[in-house]
């Protein structure tokens, strides 16, 4: 028996071996670090930062889903283009998505801040296109970036039965049009080449998002009273030593989730979701190219509220949320030249939630920090690279034959790049 069990680890661990990666960059790869992807060189960085498409190269990705259920979800494809008019135009890239992408982020999974509400609230299912564009010119790199979202369903007489609507200017299969509303944004970036060791990135992202619900008569019932929401991005590369890379960042960013619901409605109310971060990171190169990445990040994340849009249980008050820092660490490490594997996690040193309930009133202060780890795989099948983001029991049960445990699905989330 027991040289039986011996037998079926030897054989998947060499069909684990034998999965043919190179870690190029893609959206599992970096959440499977459980690291936000502004502390490490990945090509999705042209999310938050535009100028960095410059420097991309070529590549086909695919975003081949999150598992929900048995029908995969968020899923994506596009395209980077660095030698179209042999480059005398700039970089170009498009972008397709199943999803609205939370700000500054390539997919609607990835968070672009620290923290439980670091998260974009806004989840629209009707993203139409993402452009972007980028030259070098010297030292220098400029980005652009243009993006929507938008769904709208207009009925007369609402035939299709759905409440008391006849016009709703979003997608009307989403729950909250509150919180999936319609997106039109634009983005810039700059990128300088401060000397032979010091490079430095620096982004802006602006986006109005709308909603509004008209009854049968045509009378406005809801809308927002508010439609902005906006990112400030900042970070430099400097290369301290030859295998150390020390990433400085800086964020600030802004929701506005204030509604209108006009007379004989209760009328309008304020509502926001603010924070910053400003933190720092070294990347590692050890082993055979391999990266360990350590850092910290001191953030906030506060909502103000006039009413309860984000189910926190009361209607006026705020929440702060906040980090004195949070602190990370991942591991990338290539098994072979086909095979590579990564884990990382972060947790909050000095983590504070102060809730402060206007409406009873009432305020306390929770001192629970949060952990948060992921583990991933990526393979390599010629050209095409695929990076996964592993059921967190697949390193205790391990595929099906070998344990008779399911860890279904083994994978997560899966992406695909091919570069050229």
């Amino acid at each position: 028996m027991h040289s039986r069990n011996v037998k079926r680890i030897v054989l998947g661990v060499v069909l684990l071996v034998a999965l043919p990666v190179v870690a190029f960059a893609q959206t599992s790869r970096v959440e499977g670090m459980s690291i936000q992807g502004d502390y490490i060189k990945d090509y999705t960085a042209i999310y938050t930062y535009p100028s960095a498409i410059t420097n991309v190269g070529n590549l086909v990705y695919g975003e081949l889903g999150v598992a929900v259920g048995g029908t995969p979800a968020d899923r994506a494809i596009g395209a980077v283009m660095g030698d179209w008019w042999e480059g005398r135009y700039g970089v170009w890239g498009v972008h397709m998505r199943q999803f609205s992408p939370q700000l500054g982020q390539g997919d609607a999974t990835s968070s672009p801040a620290p923290g439980q509400l670091g998260s974009d609230p806004n989840f629209n299912t009707s993203e139409q296109f993402d452009l972007m564009w980028g030259k070098k010119f010297g030292t220098t790199s400029f980005g652009l970036r243009l993006n929507r979202s938008f769904g709208e369903l207009e009925m007369d007489n609402n035939p299709l039965g759905l409440g008391n609507f006849s016009n709703l200017k979003f997608d009307f299969t989403q729950a909250d049009p509150n919180l999936s509303r319609n997106v039109l944004g634009v983005g810039a970036g700059l990128s300088w080449e401060l000397g032979p060791s010091t490079n430095l990135d620096i982004a802006a992202q602006w986006q109005t998002r709308t909603f509004e619900l008209k009854d049968t008569t045509g009378v406005t019932v809801a809308e927002d009273n508010g439609k902005t929401a906006y990112q400030v991005a900042a970070r430099m590369w400097w290369q301290w030593e030859p295998n150390v890379m020390v990433v400085p960042v800086f964020k600030w960013y802004s929701y506005n989730l204030s509604t209108n619901f006009p007379a004989p409605g209760p009328g309008a109310t304020d509502n926001t979701l603010k924070g910053w971060q400003i933190g720092t990171a070294g990347n590692w190169t050890v082993g055979s190219n391999d990266l360990f990445g350590l850092g910290l990040t001191f953030a906030q994340n506060k909502i103000e509220q006039e009413s309860d849009v984000l189910g926190v249980g009361f209607a006026r008050g705020d929440i702060t949320e906040s980090f004195s820092p949070q602190i990370f660490a991942a591991l990338e490490t290539h098994v072979n030249n086909w095979l590579t594997l990564r884990f990382g996690g972060n947790k909050g040193a000095w983590y504070t939630v102060k809730v402060n309930d206007k409406s009873t009133p009432g305020s306390y202060t929770a001192h629970i920090s949060p952990f948060a780890m992921s583990l991933g795989a990526g393979v390599k099948l010629g050209t095409l690279q695929l990076d996964g983001i592993l059921n967190n029991q697949f390193a205790h049960n391990g595929l099906y034959f070998l344990s008779g445990n399911t860890t279904s699905p083994v994978f997560t989330k899966v992406s695909v790049t091919y570069p050229f």
